[in-house]
């Protein structure tokens, strides 16, 4: 079975279907370091991307895409290509603008008008300096910068690119940044003004949601009428390690509407699979989400109870959860113990298992190698 099969297969719950071997991605400075300790180097990461851009652990959504993706691991430890990502693009779009620049860091303006911070000498976080919404008119003003003309948001080879994707063994996923129903107004207003907001002015809000959710389903239609999409991802980011960052009562009343149209809507392409992609601590957020149709969660971090989240929901499909501080260790009963925590999820069908992210610097080359071999073999015994 190749990889979009296997997708299929096991979030169908098909019984004993063979898993994916599959990882989300590495930061580039990742495979920076593993060239150093082992991994064979097929193709290098180019000098001009950071340590902390993402390299998607699968094949690129198109032959001529610029998209950083995985060529080294994927062949050596034989995986499997993870859920490559369709290209549209949500922004105005505004032209991105270098603003400063030195050997430690650059600051820049990007489509979105978000003036950020990238450090270039580690995988650090980049901090965003500027928003572009602050109020309503500048809601006003920004949403005016959008036209009707959705057919140029799409790739502009989009018949090569269909034909191309047509008998593809690899799945491909519509959705995620970045795009969601709290993620998105947080992304363009930043986090404080957006708590603020849904105090002061909640009425725009609701406004965001509604323009922003016009605006992506005129585009997704176009998608979803010409190409076979396997699933889709909502990206929020909203919960921490101690919880969800807004209450029940206030994703009924911000959020559910639109995710409840949503799932509607792509449910009419015969999109089954809704996913949310959500850090932190989600299983308060997991019933809301269920009720609004949603039926997929990534990437389960290890502060959520996996196994408990699986009793109380069958039914719900899964990828990642393998918790990557196990990993920081040489210790090889530190990952045999995440492991086996971890396997009877695994042979409960719908979930693929995976590092609960990006594979990040502080993992050697060595318990990644001992960590996948020994995950790829549970999955070949729960499949046989």
């Amino acid at each position: 079975m190749n990889a979009r099969e296997k997708f299929h297969a096991v979030m169908s719950f098909q019984d004993s279907a063979s898993n994916m071997k599959t990882e989300f991605g590495y930061w580039a400075g990742t495979l920076r370091r593993w060239f150093k300790e082992g991994l064979l180097r097929r193709e290098g990461i180019p000098e001009d991307r950071l340590d902390g851009d993402l390299v998607r652990g699968g094949d690129p959504i198109s032959p001529d895409s610029d998209e950083l993706v995985d060529r080294n691991v994927m062949p050596q430890l034989q995986l499997d290509s993870y859920l490559a990502k369709f290209p549209v693009d949500l922004s105005p779009p505004l032209e991105p603008e270098l603003l400063e620049e030195n050997s430690h860091y650059r600051v820049l303006r990007d489509r979105y008008g978000i003036t950020k911070k990238q450090v270039k000498d580690n995988a650090a976080t980049h901090f965003n300096l500027e928003h572009p919404i602050k109020n309503r008119e500048d809601f006003y003003r920004y949403t005016e910068q959008y036209d009707r003309d959705v057919e140029r948001r799409l790739p502009q080879n989009i018949d090569v690119l269909q034909s191309y994707l047509r008998d593809r063994v690899f799945p491909v996923r519509l959705g995620g940044n970045p795009y969601g129903f709290s993620f998105f107004p947080r992304y363009l207003m930043g986090d404080v003004q957006y708590m603020l907001t849904l105090y002061d002015d909640p009425g725009l809000i609701k406004e965001f949601n509604r323009f922003f959710l016009d605006f992506l389903m005129e585009c997704w239609s176009l998608i979803l009428e010409r190409f076979d999409i396997d699933c889709v991802f909502v990206l929020e980011d909203m919960a921490y390690r101690g919880g969800s960052m807004i209450s029940p009562q206030m994703f009924e009343e911000f959020m559910a509407p639109y995710y409840r149209e949503l799932v509607y809507f792509v449910r009419g392409f015969g999109v089954e699979y809704v996913f949310v992609d959500c850090d932190g601590l989600v299983e308060e957020l997991i019933p809301l989400w269920v009720e609004t149709g949603v039926n997929g969660l990534f990437p389960i971090e290890a502060v959520n109870d996996i196994v408990a989240i699986r009793e109380a929901y069958p039914q719900l499909r899964m990828m990642g959860g393998v918790d990557k501080k196990r990993l920081f260790t040489s210790r090889r009963e530190y990952i045999d113990g995440e492991l086996h925590r971890l396997e009877p999820v695994l042979k409960s069908g719908g979930y693929v298992p995976h590092i609960d992210h990006a594979v990040s610097q502080d993992i050697s080359w060595e318990s990644f190698t001992y960590y996948r071999q020994r995950l790829n073999d549970i999955i070949d015994d729960t499949g046989s």
